[in-house]
């Protein structure tokens, strides 16, 4: 019986049974003043994981309900910058202490439901609140102060923007919503950050470093899963309405809500702005709509998300070191048609075993505009997954599951000489893992996850460059191990440590031009280490992580003095590193105050070729820095509240870091570009009740800075808004 035959099978069965009536788990969080705590993450978990999740409105309240089939269920309550605490289901007040490091119950980087302090691995979460406060019109802006991640966007807002994650490349980030992959298959893994609107999240989860044990292709630098609003999330009403500088406006509206075991939840955002240059203006629409049945001990949740954004491309305008800028590109646009569904069946047999089943489709459709005629690229994914957890012991719990997952794409320029033609893979994981947990000081997580890649038969392009000969079809495996632990020394002092590896399979870019039919995967083996240490009476949290990357079997064009390495114009011959330091400190004196800050110390060298002897790719030379991954950077977010007004005041900042020139690339030289420094101030003043007027000031002292060579970043751009929130929250 196929997956999909399986999963059909099963949620007929269950569609079939009688809902019972449901238990109502009802309460508020309160800090040690005992003052409502607006913004913290309730959820009810069991041993095999979290049931269903809430965030407690600006009172502090929470409200759902739990079907009394579930057994041995509590409360786990957490909050930015307070302690996590775990209680009794039953409890109508749970106290919060001050606590200066953020918690999450359920993190990336493992398929267990973890908290974050009882990984091993680098996480970060973005919470509800800080969505909802922060005032951003893209998610993006919000991932900047993330340790350890670089983002570099091509100028004005709406361009291209990419990530490198600890050194990685820009295609080793794996993306989802809410668990559906969302990379391009034809651009080997990269994703364009820049479009996702912060009005349709409820959180933001990433894990740094290799995944793949996990997650599979393209997890070698991190995960990140935008997860939406909810129906289980609270009952809750929001619009925003907002205008500025560059004649940027934008609107949102957004709700959600829950009734005994029905729930729906659904966002609309509308974005326009022009940029500082012609043809530099940029829209952005976007709905969401999500649906959850909950009956007996079992649970059903989907969603569909839809984009359209269209943006100007005016190309490089900036720093122009070999002179070769032309003038203003009035011409060339990128527009995307953007879509992504996805399904969870979740049913706890009992309170130690626990049966998923996920399915997801993804839709990308972008059409480029340019002076040279237009182009189009189509991707397609299909996502289906089922796992198992089981709670063996209350020290041990295992999950297994089996993953398969059809990459498909259409691309103008990919041709088989005579029309256009549908490139795609087959990849199927099988994995498993563990978590062993000693006196609730030591935890344990290990599994390993093997991926086989089915590539049917390419016709040849006996025209193309280079000529492409049919590839018969194939099939390759590849195992991804991960380990990590975390261990508290003291109740203040935490000790963690990771190994694992990732996996990025050729993209439909690679297998189109090259004439070599047995491309591999691209590695990296990655270790991490390090400490978190509270100091002053829980006042002051101070971290640190040690991190070595090592990247083999990139893919490399061959020819001219390195055509001896190689028959082919392309092969796994390029091998590169990247070592590094994470640090955070958190300061939380008294919760009207919250400061964090992280810097990021990074070294990365291009290394030989195999059977190399010193020779490297073309225009670069061994021990090179890669390009666009600065020695130095961090960010830092401080946080005041005084009665009816919040103020974040954020600032970020990149040392200098090696860029090609932007014009023509790396083909016309590589040449040092300049770091930066960036401040900006949000304030928020509830005028009354829920209703709260903002101000949101990006590049308060106007600096002029590039983040990618030859594109001007934005300068002082000023919006001003207003919105009305029914749980303000949430």
């Amino acid at each position: 019986m196929t997956l999909r035959r399986f999963s059909v099978f099963v949620l007929f069965l269950c569609a079939g049974i009688v809902p019972v009536r449901a238990a109502q788990l009802k309460g508020v969080v309160i800090d040690p003043a005992k003052l409502p705590v607006a913004g913290a993450l309730v959820a009810a978990v069991t041993p095999v994981g979290v049931i269903l999740q809430q965030v407690t409105d600006d009172r502090g309240q929470f409200d759902f309900y739990v079907s009394p089939l579930y057994e041995e269920v509590q409360l786990r309550v957490t909050a930015a910058g307070f302690h996590t605490v775990t209680v009794p289901a039953g409890s109508p007040v749970v106290q919060l202490a001050l606590s200066p490091q953020s918690d999450s119950v359920r993190v990336m980087g493992s398929a267990l439901d973890t908290p974050t302090a009882e990984v091993g691995s680098s996480t970060s979460v973005i919470t509800s609140l800080e969505l909802r406060e922060r005032n951003e019109a893209q998610a993006v802006d919000l991932l900047r102060q993330l340790p350890g991640m670089v983002f570099s966007q091509s100028g004005q807002r709406g361009s291209v923007t990419s990530l490198f994650t600890r050194g990685g490349d820009s295609k080793y980030n794996l993306v989802q919503i809410n668990g559906v992959p969302v990379n391009s298959f034809y651009f080997g893994g990269f994703y364009d950050f820049s479009h996702i609107p912060a009005d349709l999240l409820q959180e933001i989860q990433v894990a740094r470093g290799p995944q793949s044990a996990v997650y599979g292709s393209y997890a070698l630098g991190s995960v990140i899963n935008f997860v939406t609003r909810t129906p289980d999330g609270g009952s809750s009403f929001d619009f925003l309405s907002e205008g500025g500088t560059h004649a940027e406006n934008r609107f949102a509206v957004s709700g959600s809500g829950m009734r005994r075991n029905w729930g729906f939840a659904g966002s609309g955002s509308t974005l326009r702005a022009n940029g500082p240059v012609a043809n530099a203006d940029y829209r952005n629409d976007a709905v969401l709509l999500t649906a959850q049945r909950r009956w007996r001990a079992q649970s059903l949740f989907a969603f569909g998300d839809y984009a359209d954004n269209d943006a100007g491309a005016p190309g490089p305008f900036g720093s122009n070191p070999a002179g070769l800028y032309s003038g203003i590109d009035k011409i060339s646009r990128n527009r995307n048609y953007t879509s992504v569904y996805g399904l969870h069946y979740q049913n706890d047999a009992n309170a130690h075993l626990r049966h998923d089943i996920f399915a997801g489709f993804s839709l990308n459709n972008s059409f480029y505009i340019s002076p040279y005629g237009n182009s189009f690229n189509k991707d397609i994914r299909i996502t289906g997954e089922a796992r198992e957890t089981w709670a063996v012991r209350k020290d041990l719990t295992v999950a297994a599951g089996f993953a398969w997952d059809r990459e498909e794409m259409r691309n103008t320029f990919v041709t088989d000489g005579t029309s256009r033609f549908l490139l795609r893979r087959d990849n199927e994981g099988i994995y498993g893992e563990a978590r062993y947990v000693y006196r609730q000081r030591l935890f344990l997580n290990a599994g390993v996850r093997g991926e086989v890649y089915r590539t049917p038969l390419l016709p040849g392009n006996p025209g193309g460059y280079p000529p492409r000969p049919v590839f018969q079809a194939r099939t390759d495996t590849k195992v991804s191990p991960k380990i990590s632990a975390a261990f508290l020394v003291t109740p203040t002092t935490r000790l963690h440590a990771s190994y694992g590896t990732g996996i990025r399979p050729p993209g439909g870019s690679d297998l189109a031009f090259t004439n070599n039919p047995a491309l591999a995967v691209e590695r990296v083996r990655s270790f991490d280490a390090g400490a978190a240490q509270s100091l002053v009476h829980g006042v002051v949290s101070l971290d640190a992580t040690f991190f070595r990357n090592r990247y083999e079997d990139l893919i490399v064009s061959l020819g001219g003095t390195l055509a001896s390495l190689s028959r082919f114009s392309t092969d796994n011959l390029a091998n590169a590193s990247a070592h590094g330091l994470e640090t955070g400190a958190t300061f939380r004196p008294a919760r009207w105050v919250n400061l964090t800050g992280n810097y990021t110390w990074l070294e990365t060298r291009v290394l030989s070729l195999d059977g190399g002897s010193g020779l490297v790719q073309r225009y670069y030379r061994v021990g090179q820095p890669l390009p666009r991954r600065p020695k130095h950077s961090g960010g830092m977010v401080a946080t005041f509240r005084y009665r009816k007004l919040d103020a974040n005041v954020t600032s970020g900042f990149r040392g200098h870091a090696l860029d090609v020139e932007p014009n023509y690339g790396a083909y016309a030289g590589f040449y040092n570009h300049n770091g930066y420094q960036n401040i900006g101030v949000n304030l928020n003043y509830r005028v009354r009740g829920n209703l709260t007027t903002y101000v949101n000031l990006h590049n308060l002292f106007n600096q002029r800075y590039e983040e990618i060579y030859g594109y001007p970043a934005p300068l002082f751009n000023l919006v001003a808004g207003v919105k009305w929130s029914l749980a303000r929250a949430r």
